[in-house]
């Protein structure tokens, strides 16, 4: 039985030559590609260039990408001190800009930057028109009615060390992801505006690999999410 395995990137908004190459390598491959996009930074210019490419889907990221935590707390934008009256709306303004510039290619998708977000402002979103959620391989929590969950589980930055996996270290991650029996979607997760010539090179290699492996089917961001459903 293949494993379904996706593909996220997060930070999309400003038209960047890191954006165009991400764009390339999804076409080169014929991968579909989820974009988590900073709705406040979004320019024209990258939502011409992503509508220009099939196989790519939208989801927000948030709305500016913005610190709202209390001292001493770990980054968080959709939580924190932020009023929530005044953060609910800054969501509403950025998923009317996505949908808008991105029309069905626009899934209403929350992903929180720094994949956090306060238990309070997720039991909101479908209230708010949102469907589904993506973070980094969260630890088990309770459901949230209406709420699809994806995550993902591969992030190609150690962030600790402040450097890119390389292909053969990806590789290595995901056969201990395939190892643990878990039947739902793998995910991949990028973040093309932190990528330099090297990085790119190694996705390069690595989606090669990926991409014609047999135990592998990569699937589109929308029908596990629910659109169609």
């Amino acid at each position: 039985m293949r494993r379904l395995i996706w593909w996220r990137d997060d930070d999309a908004g400003p038209d960047c030559p890191e954006l165009e190459r991400l764009l390339a390598l999804a076409r080169q491959f014929e991968l579909p590609l989820a974009l988590a996009v900073v709705p406040a930074w979004l320019e024209q210019e990258a939502a011409t260039r992503i509508t220009d490419i099939a196989g790519i889907s939208v989801l927000q990221h948030g709305w500016a990408h913005a610190d709202h935590a209390a001292a001493g707390e770990k980054k968080i934008e959709l939580g924190g001190d932020r009023d929530r009256g005044r953060l609910f709306a800054d969501l509403g303004r950025g998923r009317e800009r996505l949908a808008t510039a991105f029309g069905t290619r626009f899934l209403p998708v929350m992903v929180p930057p720094w994949n956090r977000i306060a238990g309070d402002v997720e039991a909101a979103l479908p209230d708010l028109g949102y469907r589904g959620i993506s973070t980094f391989h969260r630890r088990p929590a309770a459901a949230v009615p209406g709420l699809h969950r994806i995550d993902t589980h591969l992030d190609l930055v150690d962030w600790r060390a402040r450097r890119h996996l390389t292909a053969a270290e990806a590789l290595e991650r995901l056969e201990g992801l395939l190892a643990t029996g878990d039947a739902g979607p793998i995910g991949l997760l990028t973040h093309h505006r932190v990528m330099d010539g090297a990085a790119f090179a190694e996705l390069e290699r690595l989606l090669e690999r990926l991409a014609s492996r047999a135990d592998l089917r990569w699937c589109d961001a929308g029908p596990l999410f629910g659109k169609g459903n």
